[in-house]
Order: C-alpha cells, then sequence, then structure tokens
C-alpha cells in the first residue's frame, strides 16, 4: 500500500447547460446525450481501477456520471461535493450575467477572495467546504486511492487549495469527464498529481458507444 492519499476527481459529463453557457451552480441540470457518452467513455477507462471508495456530489450529473464509473459498485452521495452555490446566476447565461451584474462577475473572474453572488455562497465559503472535504477524505481513506465525481468549480478550488495561490484570473481548462489527481501524506500538505486528463475523449469516433 503506498504512504500516499490520492484522490482522484472526474468533472461530470456534458449537461445542456454547459453546451449553452448557462451557469448551473448547485440547480440539478441532467447529463445531456453527449454528457452520457462521455461518462462511458470515463466509465471504460476506470473500470478495471481499484478506488478504495467512489463518492459523488449528489447532483444528477454528477451521481449519474459516478454510476456509469462505478458499474455496480457503491458509490457514496455527498452534498459538500457540489458545485459553488451561485445564487440569482444560477439559470443565468453568462454573457447576461457579465452584462447584469458586472461588479460580481469582475470579482468572480479575477478569483477575488472575498468575492460573493447575491443568494449563494462566497469564494472564501466555497474554498473552505472543499479543503474540508478533501482533508475528511484523506483523514477516512489513509495510504488509499479514492475517487470523486464533482464539479468544474470545485475542482478549480481543489487547485486552489492545493497551490496555496491567492488567485488565478484564468483558471485552467476543466473538461466534462476529466481526470484530475492530488495527493498527500498527511491530509494538510498537497500535491497536483495531474490536470485535466481527457485521454479517454480522444478518437471518439473509434469506439462503439453501445459496448459502453
Amino acid at each position: 500500500m503506498s504512504n500516499y492519499t490520492t484522490i482522484y476527481m472526474v468533472r461530470h459529463g456534458e449537461t445542456s447547460a454547459n453546451a449553452t453557457h448557462t451557469i448551473q451552480g448547485q440547480s440539478d441540470v441532467p447529463l445531456n446525450e453527449n454528457g452520457i457518452f462521455q461518462a462511458g467513455l470515463i466509465a471504460a477507462r476506470l473500470k478495471f481501477r481499484a478506488f478504495a471508495a467512489i463518492y459523488s456530489s449528489d447532483l444528477s450529473r454528477a451521481m449519474v456520471t459516478a454510476q456509469k464509473i462505478a458499474n455496480g459498485r457503491e458509490v457514496i452521495a455527498d452534498p459538500e461535493l457540489r458545485e459553488w452555490h451561485l445564487g440569482h446566476w444560477q439559470g443565468m447565461n453568462i454573457a447576461d450575467v457579465k452584462a447584469e451584474f458586472p461588479e460580481e462577475y469582475a470579482a468572480f473572474h479575477r478569483d477575488d477572495p472575498g468575492a460573493a453572488i447575491a443568494g449563494g455562497e462566497s469564494s472564501a465559503e466555497f474554498l473552505s467546504r472543499v479543503s474540508r472535504v478533501m482533508e475528511k477524505l484523506a483523514a477516512r481513506h489513509p495510504g488509499r486511492d479514492i475517487l470523486c465525481i464533482t464539479h468544474g468549480g470545485f475542482v478549480s478550488k481543489a487547485l486552489k487549495y492545493v497551490m496555496q495561490y491567492d488567485a488565478a484570473p484564468l483558471p485552467p481548462c476543466m473538461d466534462n469527464t476529466a481526470l484530475f489527481a492530488f495527493r498527500t501524506l498527511d491530509g494538510k500538505h498537497w500535491q497536483l498529481q495531474c490536470w485535466n486528463d481527457t485521454a479517454h475523449l480522444e478518437n471518439t469516433a473509434l469506439v462503439d458507444a453501445s459496448a459502453l
């Protein structure tokens, strides 16, 4: 058994909101047809990986992705793995948010630690939730590999927690069903192991979706 605890994260498959640049936050938007196909691809990739546990946000777009990957194994739903609650932005197109709430969006876009969207979580509250989840799961599964199916915002904040930077105005790419990994020896000090690994999405025209 490795001394490292490694948390693998997968962003959920695509939804209609992703495709139309609509802000989801914690609204429960299901996977679209492409998202279901993507979930099958990451499931095929991870089919033979032994994880000590599989956790998922309880929002359906994450849970369906997780169930595809789990292939009958237990999926533990954890509401703390949900996306950033974006308050009154939820359900709005991102272009409309920029136009109607320019100051809020500017703070959000530059990753201001004090950013807060009315009716939702502040950036600091969200970061605290993400760090709490990662430390909790590392303590629960020391020296093991675990898998979390979550959301783009959650993964972005995980990177911020692990790398300990103040702001990232241009967050790195986070594709649907991309694989990410963070590891730790003590549950407090972390290393980034991989970011936005989308090898399973390449050459999908050669994949028989009916077999997934």
